[in-house]
């Protein structure tokens, strides 16, 4: 009986420390799959310059928060020239960096942005979306980083 007692805790202990370890996860990966389904192509940078880009990013570093970004580019025909429309996902390494960005010290332009984190359709998990397009660009892009 005391093998058994034993044996059932360790087992419990080692499935909610499994547990654990898999919620810590980044979304980073999920969103990375269905920005690449939906035809986007991982960019390392944002080769036209984005001014937004620029802004939050250099906030952040201000404030030493911990930040992977990331773009996502996608080639739209236009009426007279093929044009590229970039997005932007911002990894942090936590909820809780997440959460220090969206605060006092943290980035204005991203919490202009972004008004209420909890019911935001531009974040999840650990990342936040910020689309560098307009109208139903954005709009698709939005969709593609909540599936």
């Amino acid at each position: 009986m005391k093998k058994m007692t034993k044996l059932l805790a360790f087992a419990l202990v080692a499935v909610m420390l499994l547990t654990t370890l898999v919620s810590c996860g980044s979304a980073f990966g999920k969103i990375k799959k269905n920005f690449e389904k939906a035809g986007y192509t991982y960019a390392s940078e944002d080769k036209d310059g984005n001014s937004t880009a620029k802004a939050i990013t250099t906030e952040l570093e201000k404030g030493d928060l911990n930040c992977t970004v990331h773009f996502f580019k996608t080639e739209k025909d236009g009426l007279f020239l093929d044009y590229n429309l970039y997005c932007m996902v911002l990894e942090f390494s936590s909820d809780k960096e997440l959460a220090k960005a969206l605060e006092e010290e943290g980035s204005a332009t991203l919490k202009g942005m972004i008004e209420d984190a909890q019911e935001s359709e531009y974040v999840r998990d650990n990342c936040v979306l910020i689309p560098l397009a307009f109208g139903d660009s954005k709009d698709e892009m939005i969709e593609v980083f909540n599936k």
